[in-house]
């Protein structure tokens, strides 16, 4: 595709995802993925429409389909697959709650699918940029890509409970994968952006949620596109570097599975312990906790990429770790309060 078109590109995909969200109430309606308040955990006003996913990916698939198609790039035919199922699984989840195990088969079937067919997109190496890296073993290395795709797919979708944190967070990410240049690659990334702009506008006013069903489809396309970003010979980005955009969800998902174990609970379970919580606590409103979020991600992963090397590695890992403790610790004294209107529950 021609780089002029790339701009109508973006534009189409503003127009088509502003028009699903405008359109939200009466297309959850007909999905009935309509996500209502319970007084419990689930304290937003008013049934709001799970079709967030929907707003942000459908205008992708059809519009990276045409780009991919023009520029000669296969991988967009097999991360379409993978996605349109897990879509659906969660679409699935969020009108009846499917059993962990379910969700956990499902994830693990459709990544080694991916796998099977992109061999190319499992881990060779650990590169850490600056001439610096380990190999791994071919078999071992596809299956810690496909455990590592399964493991960030629940952290982000148990990150997705404070409006406009999981869709901000999978933008940085995005922005990151498009400024890697590689080309194609970085334009599918574009369209996530531009899509999850016009998303974040609808979130932040409570009007529109992600659901189960955009966190599994969302995640599902950072996780490919992030391994082919970063195998891409053209690339700026390492899959240590993504490894560390991907940390802080996935060290909460870590914390969090802990402590319901420990306290003898499922580790799926819900509650209100998230990191996203605690901001919520100390910060009050939704959106200065969402920028707290953002920060949290965005910050320590540019100072990685500025330094560089395993240097630059150990930076993001250190300071998404110093971020994480003090937010944790800052407000692990204060009580959840009995009523905080923040986004869909997780």
């Amino acid at each position: 595709m021609a780089k002029l078109e790339y701009p109508l590109a973006l534009i189409l995909q503003i127009a088509l995802s502003a028009l699903i969200c405008f359109a939200a109430k009466p297309i959850g309606n007909a999905l009935g993925i309509m996500d209502k308040p319970d007084s419990l955990r689930k304290l937003h006003r008013g049934a709001v429409p799970l079709v967030g996913g929907l707003a942000i990916l459908l205008p992708a698939t059809l519009i990276g389909g045409g780009i991919s198609y023009n520029d000669g790039v296969g991988l967009h035919w097999v991360i379409v697959p993978v996605m349109v199922v897990l879509f659906v699984m969660g679409m699935v989840d969020d009108r009846q709650h499917l059993p962990p195990v379910v969700r956990l088969s499902v994830s693990l079937v459709m990544f080694s699918f991916a796998i099977i067919l992109a061999p190319h997109l499992a881990l060779t190496s650990l590169n850490f940029g600056g001439g610096v890296s380990v190999d791994v073993p071919p078999f071992m290395g596809a299956m810690l890509t496909i455990v590592s795709l399964v493991g960030f797919q629940y952290a982000f979708n148990m990150s997705d409970g404070a409006n406009g944190v999981a869709s901000g967070m999978a933008m940085i990410w995005a922005l990151f994968f498009a400024l890697a240049g590689t080309g194609t690659l970085s334009m599918l990334a574009l369209l996530i952006v531009a899509g999850g702009a016009v998303f974040l506008a609808f979130n932040m006013r409570g009007r529109i949620f992600l659901g189960d069903s955009g966190a599994y489809g969302i995640s599902a396309v950072m996780g490919l596109l992030g391994l082919a970003i970063t195998g891409h010979a053209d690339s700026s980005l390492t899959n240590m570097q993504l490894m560390g955009l991907f940390l802080l969800p996935v060290v909460d998902c870590l914390r969090l599975i802990v402590s319901r174990l420990r306290a003898g609970r499922a580790p799926f379970s819900p509650d209100r312990e998230h990191l996203h919580h605690y901001l919520l606590r100390w910060l009050v409103s939704p959106t200065r906790t969402a920028l707290a979020y953002w920060s949290m991600v965005a910050l320590p992963n540019a100072a990685g990429v500025l330094v560089g090397g395993v240097s630059g590695f150990a930076v993001t890992v250190a300071l998404t770790l110093l971020m994480y403790r003090f937010a944790i610790a800052r407000t692990a004294a204060v009580p959840a309060p009995a009523a905080v209107v923040g986004g869909e529950a997780r």
